[in-house]
């Protein structure tokens, strides 16, 4: 009989985003590093444990006795396996008050099951972690009615901070506060180039120079003040795991083995692919005496999460997929050598979310918008190739307030509706390879509208007078490629080839909408998503390195 406990984090960009500032942010994703992750130093795990008197082993066979080995430890989360229910009923029980202490209103889940062979034991812990998550857990302190409260979270004050900003701090806000300080933090390593010579003060830690006295300023480029947040989660690790399933069921003796090098392998692509995107993209951005324009936020397994300088964030997003497909084919096939498995996956894909928007702006609702546009490339992916979709992008600026769900957004400002037609100005999520719309036919035209003899201006009015004047935008519209025809024809040529290849169709005469091939009689444009490409400030790394070569 085997027994297995499971950990898993809830909810984990909510916490992150607790307070909205960006060093509040930077320090909860180290502290949730030093939870569980081995690279961290004095980790909670270890020290837990060795309070706890369990015997952790590192093995790649099933554990004996009293003995404990952890398949997982990364990313907020960690399976642990046993073959007597006792060290993981201590260690379960210690970890529950340590983590308290240690992060509290951190909301997580915990499941502890049985079987007779290791994969069983999983399942049983697995469905009970997936009950647990129904429960909710008080937050402490409890707060009397004439409690000081933190103006961020609202939540009950323990204490103040160290000047006037900060006010009255909730306990959760008043742990991660010591880890504001990245000295020695072990997070960001994974987002520096092996001899990048990179240390903690080479990233930002605040959005405004008067949050702080001693450097770390997000380096926007003159007025600018937009972000973007970038978030990205992997696709096919659902086959991989499967496949891995069936194995470890018809081979239960490798049931640790498989799962161990499972782990480490999402976590090294996902690593990788971020060191990677920093050396193309992060390192050639920076200006001389300044801070990187990114500051990293979250990585755990194939989950990625950063706060970007807008003009940089899709180049940096091309250049983290290309990594981690790259990156995942060859661990993918390395793990197929040395373990002989065979119907895995080619490579692990991307789906991603990502949401411009003011510095200003509250990230813990972009946050959510981002997971909305996840879900929203993850689902046009999969309408693509089942098994093994593409990877994807879906993304929004915004330009008034922010709403946290994409389809609202969708139908609130890119969709129009005229004499018993549906317009809408953009294309959905684009994808990063051949499948069309391809991302890089979208920034290849965006480049072309803001080229000279293109002005964004007649497009933009364009799409502004499709909200309440069909009449006149067809009117405006025709005498537009009236002028390009006599003046720009080569321009002209350019954009109805763009147009075509995006949306499958010819350049029509009368407005530049075509049929959509994923909403049934709507009638879609790439115009919306180029202009908003155009006002996040994107220039791409291609046209960067033309112009200074010339």
């Amino acid at each position: 009989m085997f027994h297995a406990l499971l950990f898993e984090i809830n909810a984990i960009h909510d916490y992150l985003f607790a307070s909205g500032r960006l060093r509040d942010v930077a320090a909860a994703s180290e502290l949730l590093e030093r939870l569980t992750s081995r690279e961290a130093p004095d980790n909670l795990l270890d020290t837990v444990a060795r309070a706890a008197g369990v015997t952790v082993v590192e093995t790649t066979e099933a554990p004996r006795g009293e003995e404990v080995v952890f398949t997982r430890r990364a990313g907020g989360a960690f399976y642990a396996f046993s073959e007597r229910p006792e060290p993981l009923r201590c260690l379960r029980d210690l970890w529950t008050l340590a983590l308290q202490q240690a992060a509290p209103n951190l909301s997580f889940s915990l499941g502890m099951g049985e079987g007779r062979g290791l994969p069983a034991a999983f399942d049983a812990a697995r469905a009970a972690l997936r009950a647990d998550n129904q429960q909710p857990r008080p937050q402490f302190p409890a707060a009397a009615p004439v409690a000081m409260r933190s103006r961020r979270t609202g939540l009950a004050g323990v204490k103040f901070g160290k000047n006037a900003k900060d006010g009255v701090l909730d306990a959760a806000i008043a742990r991660r506060k010591p880890f504001a300080d990245l000295s020695t933090s072990s997070f960001l390593d994974r987002f520096s180039p092996d001899r990048a010579g990179l240390g903690w003060r080479d990233w930002p830690r605040n959005l405004e120079p008067e949050d702080d006295d001693k450097g770390g300023t997000f380096p926007f480029v003159g007025e600018a003040r937009t972000v973007a947040l970038l978030h990205a989660d992997g696709n096919g690790l659902g086959l991989l795991l499967r496949r891995l399933n069936e194995v470890a069921r018809a081979q239960p003796e490798r049931f640790v083995d498989l799962y161990t090098r499972f782990s480490q392998l999402v976590e090294d692509v996902t690593a990788e692919a971020a060191r990677q995107a920093t050396a193309k993209v992060l390192l050639p951005a920076r200006e001389e005496g300044g801070c990187l324009p990114a500051c990293p936020i979250l990585l755990g397994g194939d989950d990625i999460l950063v706060l970007l300088r807008a003009d940089l964030a899709m180049d940096y997003l091309r250049a983290f997929a290309r990594a981690f497909e790259a990156e995942s084919a060859a661990q993918l096939d390395r793990l197929k050598e040395k373990t002989d498995i065979e119907g895995l996956p080619k490579r692990l894909t991307l789906g991603a979310g990502l949401v411009y928007l003011r510095a200003s702006q509250p990230f813990y609702l972009a946050m959510r918008l981002a997971e909305s546009l996840i879900s929203e490339a993850k689902r046009a992916a999969k309408d693509v190739q089942k098994e093994s979709p593409p990877s994807a992008v879906a993304f929004y600026r915004v330009t008034s307030s922010l709403v946290e769900d994409y389809d609202d957004l969708l139908d609130l400002t890119l969709t129009h509706r005229h004499a018993g037609h549906t317009y809408r100005d953009t294309l959905g999520p684009y994808f990063l390879d051949d499948q069309a719309p391809r991302l890089a036919h979208l920034i290849e035209l965006t480049e072309l509208l803001g080229s000279e003899g293109m002005a964004r201006g007649p497009t933009r009015q364009l799409l502004t007078l499709m909200g309440h004047a069909e009449g006149e935008a067809r009117q405006r519209y025709r005498r537009w490629r009236m002028r390009m025809g006599e003046k720009r024809q080569g321009e002209l040529k350019r954009f109805a080839m763009f147009f075509e290849r995006l949306t499958g169709s010819p350049l029509p005469e009368d407005l530049p909408y075509a049929p959509s091939k994923r909403w049934d009689d709507v009638l879609v444009s790439p115009l919306g998503d180029a202009l908003a490409l155009m006002g996040a400030g994107h220039v791409s790394q291609k046209k960067t390195a033309e112009e200074d070569a010339a």
